[in-house]
């Protein structure tokens, strides 16, 4: 017998599965004909829409299971076995010419039976040619029935009860068509499983048909990356993406393996797949979980489509925004991961979870290889390469400070490139013209890029003050210089002389402000967050201490986490509340009491920003606790010339002062903290507006009387010397 020519293309092989589907639809119509209703039924041209008593009587005597002769040497029979055997020739000989048949390569991705590409084909044909839709209708009796159903295909597919019976079981809901291939079924649809309609999913016509090569169902869910796209190069952690490799080739190919990637934003979790799946020469698939949920879309529904799509494409296939899955409500929670389950159970490929927060994922362990990648955030001396190499390709300021920038920022490489972009666009805004990027452009973008919520358990300052303003002897606002230059000058000291290498943890800056209410602690800290730029939150005690046992640490665990993103202050004001003396163990309180300040002690030192701590009382810290502060800085009670700086101080170059204000004699008589004196001004410059003249001792005093009021103090006449008229009644 001569060699069948291959196929040229898929339509070539498709004409042929038609042709074939021709002659079955033809013998079904000839058993149909020979149990056609005798001439005499004169409802027989209503066919399909009225049924006959004389109907009703022939369906009674009809059999439910029916075997049909195929032994029958007629000639429908051996036309239809001689295109069956052509066809298998062909596709054989296109297959060993590498020429790409649709419909077979889907069988042989799915492994589909021959039953199962028959099904398939009787859906495709109404896709391809109107014939059908009327050949249906006639063949199952109703004009409004165009698609074929399952009993259509048990009709002309089945010629024993044990052939249909298998052929309703691959139809089932979970089976391989029905999960893949068609339609879900609608609403108000026929409930019983024969008159079930079986319409194929229109990215299935469209791919057996030529007409596109991704399904556009899924839209901006997913994104696509083809390995011979030019990468830019891994500048950082390129040590995971060698292990990555070895373990994935040296492996065996039918092992499922699934790789959860943790980091933070930009941390360059799909970069590192990219360049994986560049090695492996595979195209991958990515689902963004994070629009599928903005979006609203059934994620039950995505992730299947994904799944088909992966393996129609042979990809690698990925999740993005896989921690949001976790969050919310448990029940919600418990759904997400059942199904992110499911659709990773059908997949047999290479898949990775790309994650900004780790998660032990107990589901997913089971029947794969499971591998853990946490990816960390650069360390100073990359992060101040990446700024310069990335500044090159901008105009900036000659006096940036890469090194201080580093320090500052912890970003990840993403972070940054975002940051000098977004630095950009706030320099031009700044001005008529493009213009060099500033530090305060460059801050704007950075802290742009930081997204946390601090917010609901903190209040966030904005400092005003800097050194020139701060009015404390030289030896405290000494040491806080010396605790800005430790930030100031951190990656060099980290980065390039190699302490990163040498320390694991207690990076940061950990300072005590001890001294009483009023001598300018929380000025400071706002001194410290103005000098280097940095976000500064005062911690609302009354959130995070908590009566019940684990609150509190959850809370500050809250804290320093969000806090991290932007290495912002942390200032707990007044801290005696939470951060007293350790006691003595005498029952349980003391004991929880306790292990709440060694929490607290362990993440300040985990942490790598500045840590400020306010207490009105020193003495109420333990040596322990103390050895574990960077710094300590005692606020002492001004004297009587610190005071005078004070009142001097408070006053703005605007405000109208009257001749008698006498600076230096309020600041000998009276014992007042930068704290009490700020009120009496405030207070005294409301009193001159409303008097209509500029601030003088008359207000001051009245001022004073008010403040020293709210202790329960009295001002005396005679203890005012000249000023004593002032006072009033």
């Amino acid at each position: 017998m001569a060699h069948e020519r291959g196929y040229e293309n898929g339509l070539e092989h498709l004409a042929d599965l038609l042709q074939w589907l021709d002659l079955k639809i033809g013998q079904l119509l000839d058993q149909q004909q020979a149990a056609a209703a005798p001439a005499e039924d004169l409802m027989d041209p209503f066919k399909g829409l009225v049924v006959s008593e004389q109907e009703v009587y022939r369906l009674l005597e009809e059999p439910v299971f029916t075997y049909q002769d195929e032994e029958r040497d007629d000639d429908a029979l051996i036309a239809l076995y001689s295109l069956e055997r052509q066809i298998a020739s062909r596709v054989e000989q296109s297959m060993a010419d590498g020429v790409f048949l649709p419909f077979s390569y889907l069988a042989d991705l799915f492994e589909l039976t021959p039953i199962d590409q028959q099904c398939l084909l009787i859906c495709l044909a109404v896709e391809v040619h109107r014939k059908y839709e009327k050949l249906y209708a006639y063949l199952q009796d109703d004009v409004t029935c165009k698609s074929p159903t399952v009993d259509l295909a048990l009709k002309l597919l089945t010629s024993t009860p044990h052939e249909m019976m298998q052929l309703i079981e691959r139809l089932s809901p979970s089976g391989t068509l029905s999960t893949y291939f068609f339609l879900a079924e609608e609403e108000g649809s026929p409930s019983t499983l024969l008159a079930k309609k079986m319409r194929l999913d229109p990215r299935i016509s469209r791919f057996l048909l030529h007409l596109g090569d991704r399904d556009d169902e899924l839209g901006s869910c997913v994104e696509r990356f083809e390995p011979e796209v030019e990468l830019q190069p891994l500048v950082w952690e390129s040590e995971v993406q060698e292990q990555l490799r070895r373990f994935v080739d040296t492996s065996l190919a039918e092992q499922q393996q699934l790789f959860l990637i943790t980091g933070n934003p930009g941390s360059g979790k799909k970069l590192q797949v990219r360049h994986l799946c560049q090695h492996l020469r595979k195209r991958w698939l990515l689902v963004n979980l994070r629009q599928v949920l903005q979006e609203g879309r059934s994620l039950p529904d995505v992730l299947l489509r994904a799944v088909r799509e992966a393996k129609i494409q042979r990809a690698a296939l990925g999740f993005s925004g896989v921690h949001l899955l976790l969050e919310g409500e448990d029940s919600a929670v418990r759904k997400h991961i059942f199904w992110l389950r499911e659709a990773l159970e059908r997949f047999r490929g290479i898949s990775f979870l790309l994650s900004e927060r780790p998660w032990k994922a107990p589901e997913l362990r089971q029947n794969r290889i499971f591998i853990e990648i946490a990816l960390q955030v650069p360390h100073d001396l990359v992060r101040r390469q990446v700024w310069e190499r990335l500044s090159n390709a901008y105009q900036v300021a000659e006096d940036l400070d890469w090194w201080a920038v580093a320090g500052k920022f912890r970003f990840t490489i993403g972070q940054i490139e975002h940051a000098m972009a977004a630095a950009k666009s706030n320099a031009h805004w700044q001005t008529d013209v493009a213009a060099p990027i500033d530090l305060t452009a460059l801050h704007r973008a950075c802290y742009a890029q930081v997204q946390h919520n601090l917010e609901k358990k903190a209040v966030r300052i904005t400092p005003r003050y800097t050194f020139d303003q701060l009015i404390l002897p030289n030896e405290q606002k000494d040491n806080l210089r010396n605790a800005c230059n430790q930030m100031k000058y951190r990656s060099v000291v980290f980065g390039e002389w190699g302490f990163d290498r040498k320390l694991s943890y207690g990076k940061g800056l950990s300072m005590l402000f001890a001294g009483p209410p009023g001598t300018g602690k929380t000025m400071s800290a706002e001194v410290i967050a103005k000098e280097l730029n940095l976000e500064i939150y005062k911690i609302d005690l009354s959130q995070v201490i908590s009566k019940y046992i684990g609150e509190t640490e959850k809370n500050l665990q809250e804290i320093f986490s969000e806090a991290q993103l932007s290495s912002a202050i942390l200032f707990f004001d007044e801290a005696d509340a939470l951060f007293g003396k350790r006691s003595e163990v005498k029952d349980s309180h003391d004991k929880y009491a306790n292990v709440e300040t060694a929490y607290l002690l362990q993440k300040m030192e985990e942490y790598e920003g500045i840590t400020i701590l306010a207490s009105n009382f020193q003495q109420n810290m333990d040596e322990a606790f103390m050895r574990r502060i960077n710094y300590v800085i005692k606020f002492p009670f001004p004297d009587a010339d610190y005071r005078e700086l004070i009142w001097r101080g408070m006053f703005p170059q605007e405000t109208p002062l009257a001749d008698d204000l006498d600076f230096r004699y309020l600041a000998d008589k009276f014992q007042f903290a930068g704290g009490n004196i700020k009120n009496i001004v405030m207070s005294a410059a409301f009193l001159a507006v409303e008097a209509g003249s500029p601030v003088g001792m008359m207000q001051i005093i009245r001022a004073i009387k008010h403040e020293l009021g709210k202790t329960g103090k009295l001002l005396l006449k005679q203890e005012l010397d000249e000023f004593q008229d002032y006072l009033g009644g």
